[in-house]
């Protein structure tokens, strides 16, 4: 069940009681919720879809026939949601992941160099920003 937001503010709100239905006991006070209660039903059914596909993007693609970018988008909207951060990765692996997604033909050469300028945080000529 998502915890609902404030109807005027929009804001979550907070658990305050917690009840047990068999032995009517009631524990009042202020409890914390982990970020994923407040996904909508559409997150709550593709969470449970990366869970089922072991994080396999590209499986999720081949079930859904939505696009690997499309899922990677969708995935990151969902960390920020949550207010979580991905954890930071070696670059040379996920060079090495860019390489093999084109490889693959999982992605265009144009997709592969927008995401290592991307990751290297480079200008148009591949030069770092200083």
């Amino acid at each position: 069940m998502m915890l609902p937001r404030c109807p005027i503010c929009g804001k979550p709100m907070v658990v305050k009681e917690l009840k047990c239905e068999e032995h009517d006991v009631i524990v009042r006070g202020t409890f914390e919720v982990p970020p994923y209660v407040f996904l909508d039903e559409e997150d709550t059914k593709f969470v449970l879809m990366f869970l089922r596909a072991r994080g396999n993007l590209k499986e999720i693609e081949r079930l859904t026939g939505i696009g690997y970018f499309a899922l990677r988008g969708k995935l990151e909207r969902l960390l920020e949601k949550m207010g979580l951060t991905p954890i930071d990765t070696d670059e040379e692996s996920t060079e090495a992941d860019v390489f093999r997604l084109l490889k693959e033909k999982k992605i265009t050469v144009e997709e592969a160099i927008a995401l290592l300028k991307k990751r290297r945080g480079g200008e148009e000529d591949g030069r770092v920003a200083k």
